[in-house]
């Protein structure tokens, strides 16, 4: 018996996890607004903090240890949810799974579909989430200092802080998908496809 390789593209990946996404989208939904909501607490801390800094020429608002904590707490939740977000999901396509490698698919490319949706929706929710921290960052400074905020908004400030949110969230998002991604890599065809969910 020859054993062949199959090869997925990578432009195929990407498409059969769009598709993936919008044939599941309340769960998609589900999980975009708990990266966003775990990203936005961090961004409306970073963003307020930033503002404090520029206007007191240099001298940093620290975050104060509670606020620290806070955070930390937020993504974790965050975390823990989109791991239980994907385990389920896994759960609902054993059959779809269990069909992919009875065709061949080898445990990389199961793996790759789920770490590409993943990083999608940890794209998705990290670009809500900076836009609404942010925003609730910006309407708190002005409450506190003043319209003068918006006249020396660190624009430069702003455009790190936005790649670095979005960077962390997609890597959160992977990160908290990885060990389902591969728990669902290694499952037995035949097991999967009796499953009943």
């Amino acid at each position: 018996m020859i054993r062949r390789n199959v090869r997925l593209p990578l432009s195929d990946s990407l498409w059969i996890s769009l598709e993936n996404i919008r044939k599941r989208q309340t769960r998609s939904i589900i999980v975009v607004m708990s990266t966003a909501l775990g990203i936005s607490y961090l961004t409306y801390f970073l963003v307020t903090n930033l503002i404090f800094s520029t206007f007191l020429q240099g001298k940093e608002g620290a975050i104060e240890a509670y606020n620290f904590w806070l955070i930390v707490v937020s993504i974790v939740i965050c975390a823990v949810s989109l791991i239980n977000s994907t385990m389920i999901a896994i759960l609902e396509r054993y059959n779809e799974i269990g069909t992919m490698k009875c065709l061949g698919a080898p445990d990389n490319h199961i793996m790759r579909l789920l770490l590409i949706e993943s990083a999608l929706l940890g794209l998705g929710g990290g670009f809500i989430g900076f836009t609404f921290g942010a925003v609730t960052g910006i309407l708190s400074c002005c409450l506190e200092l003043g319209l003068i905020v918006l006249r020396g908004l660190p624009l430069t400030g702003f455009l790190g802080l936005s790649g670095q949110t979005m960077v962390f969230s997609v890597v959160l998002s992977i990160i908290s998908t990885a060990y389902p991604a591969i728990r669902a890599a290694k499952l037995n065809p035949v097991e999967a496809l009796h499953y009943d969910v």
